[in-house]
């Protein structure tokens, strides 16, 4: 056959070949983490052996290839190689799931991840599983080049050519595997896919090598294995180390924008991978003679140099034009856009570097597969140095500018090395000179702290302010301070708010339900395992019946960042005796324990992430399953913002294939809890023995009363089987989960919006009882469908309770004066109508009451009375009978108010300015139990706010404030109260970086009243 058309159909097979390499690559890491976990170490030690395949196996290509007579016939049979030995793949991952239980299963407790042993049988069993594979493929460029390069002259063209358009096919295997393969396959018939990939390259390759038969440049004596220039193959290996190096960097960097899905990390590598098939295409053209290559080489590593520290200064700038809450579509090709555009040009000088070493390393006559293989070993060599040590040492000793400032010296350097070696020590220093100036240039910019406070679901408040700012090995970590909250964030998506000791209690967490709910549900709950540290809410105020808290955390500076917040924050959790962190992948962590536990509550982060999604399949809930002693209580977090209707009903699924018994809590519209056992649960009356048994921690979640727990449950056991019915059930094959969350998020489709639970699957009637529990807690689904449901004649008194629980008081006596006339001994509603004019001192005729008054009612309204006269007097006379009206008895609200009012009074008229002071924090003290149970009430925070401003207490004033505003949302509030804040605000004096937060409050309030 003509070699002019031998070499195009050569090309394709290459290309074809990159692409299941890609596709290999993907899936193997993924397939790799069910064993070993997504621990920072398990991947490292994945993607170091699948390198250190390559590696070898283009060394061994380099000195077997001159005695191949046909190169073409043993590239073909290569890839029916690596379709074999990838078909052995998986049995080799069950052969090592079970060795690695033998050697380090049924430990006492949970292991961490660098416990003794378990790092160095990860690398050797990665290294055993993947090497004949990736040994295979590094074999084949090698080969190739063998065949096609018939001189000199051809030698870095034709080897650039090669490198390029098997890049290429690496580009396509990337997104054709994210998108495309992953959803509609799954991994192990993705697999299949590069199975059939190389075995298509097999036929091909079969046919031209039958028609080429021994070429003059492949006989076994044609070639001699003479080189020129090996100083440049340390160059090239350090080369490697920066390229590595870079890619870990960016790729933590750049999360920050795209976000941490398959699909951002796939469109991003595609990215990068062009760039690089790009740069070694121009490069080939000139690479035609040693001297020639070696002075573009010194051009590419400058550029570099350059490109890399003008893409980190521009970096900052992403923050702005980067999309904000789009995961896919659009919104993620603008982002990979804009990232594609920062990083292009050093990609391409990157990609250069391949071709322009092999033909400045081969001399006259030398084999170009050995050359090749030579130049592409050390290369890669470097690389799994790059990547390891950036990922474990570098990054996280020196940052995001000390590590991309080290990589630019180094660039430079080898520019200068290079430019010294060809054209003599002048331009060899002028070039290191201008690589210590532009890594001057980058260390002195900083870290682009903007882009680390920015994410992809969105950045923090404007006006708040990075705090710290540490790089782990897994993740970048920052803390931000607004309005009394520290705001934990994991590579710029939100982990949790944790409060200030300065700060009211807000609305109700579901993280305090998440660590409540065991042990109300089963009081015998004495071990507990919390999955993510988080900001460690979930492990604030645990029940002291629990004796153990077991955390699992993957990123060590996820727990440094709770140690820094710990003397300032309202409750430190770790210093809780109790706790125990281990720093390890939860899946094996509990794959690896030997212990069984009471309860598993998972938080593990957002679902579409790499290092939590293998957290929401079948077998991770078998494996808890597995751990959890009879009766043990499951339960999950999920983002209501993160799942459509059919990814709820895959949720739900997955877990009643695990458990018999599951259930659906939806503590406020945000989030989903899920509770599943084994065994029944008890009926909600649970809630009363709890409170009886731990009335703080009860208090903390507001759960107080039956009707608490019942309010917020979404689905029963029984309709949770109904709901699951026919649904798709979320595999590490198949992880549906991860795949389609990122679609959901931000669309029409998600049921962040929604109140009631789907047509049809309403858990138990609607009760008025119900309808209190929800209206107490700010941001719970209520809406005007629960009304709906109730009884017609418990409407009116439902909908007064709606109404003042968004401060429309006047709404809510128009409701109850025509019922209060015909059921004039309603308990609730009268109490209602007394707190109305309690918390409302214009409004006249709180005692339009018929008789008789209860002893409450009396006490109340003579109060409501005493105030409106400015009968001082009376009002402190009646203060402890207003502290006596228990809670839940509906005047409980009434009575608080008042008797805030009268302790105002008082504290005004202590004689000394430090023992008002103290009077007045006293207030704060209790208005802060009170907001435990009327979670975020707008009222109380108006309150609150006042005696701010009463002990000139700037901070305390405009935190409760922002407070009011971040919880009820500035379309709930009442333009009275609005006004009240803003009265507030404009009379203060506040200092500083204050100032800037009152202003940007103001005009928050000025778009609320319009």
């Amino acid at each position: 056959m003509n070699p002019a058309r031998v070499f195009p159909a050569l090309i394709a097979c290459f290309f074809a070949s990159g692409l299941a390499a890609l596709v290999y690559q993907t899936a193997w890491t993924r397939q790799l983490s069910f064993v070993f976990g997504a621990s920072e170490l398990a991947v490292a030690t994945v993607l170091a052996a699948y390198m250190a395949g390559l590696a070898l196996g283009a060394a061994a290509a380099g000195r077997i290839g001159p005695r191949i007579a046909n190169p073409v016939r043993v590239y073909g049979w290569l890839e029916l190689g690596i379709a074999v030995s990838a078909l052995a793949v998986p049995f080799g991952m069950k052969a090592a799931t079970g060795v690695l239980l033998h050697a380090f299963g049924d430990q006492a407790g949970l292991p961490a991840a660098a416990d003794g042993g378990i790092g160095f049988f990860y690398a050797s069993v990665a290294f055993l599983l993947l090497m004949i594979p990736t040994a295979l493929m590094g074999a084949t460029l090698p080969l190739l080049a063998r065949h096609v390069v018939q001189n000199d002259d051809e030698l870095g063209n034709k080897v650039g050519r090669l490198y390029a358009w098997n890049t290429a096919g690496a580009v396509a295997g990337t997104a054709l595997t994210a998108f495309v393969l992953l959803p509609a396959f799954g991994l192990g018939r993705t697999v299949w896919v590069a199975v059939a990939v190389n075995g298509l390259v097999f036929v091909i390759a079969s046919a031209l090598a039958r028609s080429v038969g021994v070429s003059a440049g492949a006989a076994p004596s044609a070639r001699e294995t003479r080189t020129g220039n090996t100083w440049i193959l340390p160059v090239i290996a350090m080369s490697g180390v920066v390229s590595f190096s870079g890619e870990v960097l960016w790729t933590r960097l750049l999360s920050h924008v795209l976000g941490g899905s398959v699909y951002a990390f796939a469109t991003m590598l595609s990215s990068v991978l062009l760039g690089i098939a790009i740069g070694a295409r121009i490069a080939s053209r000139f690479a035609s003679r040693p001297d020639r290559a070696a002075r573009a080489f010194v051009v590419v590593q400058l550029g570099a140099a350059l490109f890399t520290a003008l893409a980190f200064a521009a970096a900052d700038n992403l923050a702005d034009l980067a999309p904000v809450g789009a995961l896919t579509g659009a919104g993620l090709a603008r982002g990979a856009g804009l990232c594609a555009a920062l990083l292009l040009p050093s990609a391409l000088c990157f990609g250069a570097t391949y071709p322009l070493a092999v033909r400045i390393f081969a001399g006259a006559g030398t084999d170009p597969g050995s050359a090749s293989a030579r130049v592409y070993a050390w290369n890669t060599g470097g690389a799994i140095v790059g990547a390891l040590s950036a990922a474990f040492f570098v990054l996280p000793a020196l940052g995001f500018h000390g590590t991309l400032g080290a990589s630019v010296l180094v660039s430079g350097l080898l520019a200068a090395w290079t430019a010294w070696r060809v054209d003599g020590a002048g331009r060899g220093v002028a070039s290191a000179g201008a690589a210590l100036v532009i890594a001057g240039a980058v260390l002195w910019l900083g870290p682009p702290e903007r882009l680390l406070q920015h994410g992809p679901l969105g950045s923090p408040s404007p006006n708040s302010r990075l705090e710290w700012l540490s790089v782990g090995r897994s993740a970048t970590v920052t803390i931000n301070r607004h309005s009394g909250r520290f705001d934990v964030r994991t590579n710029g998506l939100p982990e949790s708010k944790v409060r200030t000791a300065a700060a009211p209690a807000g609305r109700l967490l579901t993280a305090t339900w998440m660590n409540t709910l065991p042990s109300v549900l089963r009081p015998e709950t004495r071990n507990l395992v919390v999955v993510g540290l988080g900001g460690g809410v979930v492990v604030e105020n645990v029940p002291e019946s629990v004796e153990r808290i077991h955390v699992v955390e993957l990123e060590a500076e996820v727990v440094a960042a709770n140690e820094y917040m710990a003397p300032r924050r309202a409750i430190d959790p770790l210093a809780d005796p109790r706790v125990e962190i281990v720093e390890n992948d939860a899946r094996t962590a509990l794959l690896l324990s030997g212990e069984r536990y009471d309860a598993i509550v998972a938080q593990a982060s957002h679902p579409w992430t790499a290092g939590s999604a293998h957290l929401y399949t079948r077998e991770f809930f078998s494996l808890a399953a597995s751990r959890m002693r009879p009766g043990g209580v499951f339960v999950q977090w999920m983002g209501a913002a993160f799942v459509d209707e059919s990814l709820l009903r895959t949720l739900v699924a997955t877990l009643v294939e695990t458990w018999p018994y599951v259930r659906v809590y939806r503590p406020y519209a945000a989030n989903f809890l899920f509770v599943a056992s084994a065994q029944p649960f008890p009926d909600d009356e649970a809630v009363s023995a709890f409170h009886a048994t731990h009335p703080s921690a009860a208090r903390l979640a507001g759960l107080l009363r039956p009707d608490d727990l019942a309010a917020a449950l979404y689905l029963d056991a029984a309709a949770s089987r109904a709901f699951a019915e026919g649904a798709a059930v979320a595999t590490d094959d198949r992880n549906w989960l991860q795949m389609r969350s990122p679609f959901v998020r931000g669309s029409r489709e998600s049921v962040a919006a929604q109140g009631p639970p789907p047509t049809g699957m309403t858990p138990a009637p609607m009760t008025l009882g119900r309808i209190r529990s929800l209206a107490e807690r700010s941001g719970a689904p209520l809406n005007k469908a629960l009304l709906r449901e109730l009884p017609a004649e418990d409407r009116p008194v439902a909908g007064a309770l709606r109404a003042l629980a968004t401060g429309r008081r006047l709404t809510a006596r128009s409701l109850l004066q025509p019922f209060l006339a015909e059921h004039p001994g309603d308990r609730l509603a009268r109490a209602l109508h007394l707190q109305i004019y309690a918390v409302a001192p214009e409004l006249p005729n709180a005692r339009a009451l018929e008789p008789p008054f209860s002893v409450g009612e009396t006490i109340v309204a003579d109060a409501i009375d005493a105030r409106r006269d400015g009968d001082l007097a009376l009002l402190l006379a009646l203060k402890p009978g207003l502290a006596a009206v228990p809670w839940p008895d509906p005047l409980h609200r009434a009575a608080l108010e008042l008797w805030i009012d009268a302790g105002v009074a008082e504290a005004r008229r202590r004689p000394g300015s430090e023992e008002r002071g103290v009077a007045f924090r006293r207030l704060v003290r209790a208005i802060d139990e009170a907001l435990r149970v009327y979670r975020a009430d707008a009222d109380l925070l108006l309150r609150r706010a006042e005696i701010g401003f009463e002990l000139d207490d700037a901070e305390l004033t405009l935190v409760t404030m922002e407070t009011a505003f971040e919880a009820g949302g500035a379309r709930d509030l009442n333009p009275r109260l609005v006004l009240e804040f803003r009265t507030i605000l404009a009379s203060m004096k506040m200092p500083g970086e204050l100032r800037l937060r009152r202003v940007a409050l103001a005009e928050a309030m000025t778009r609320a009243l319009n």
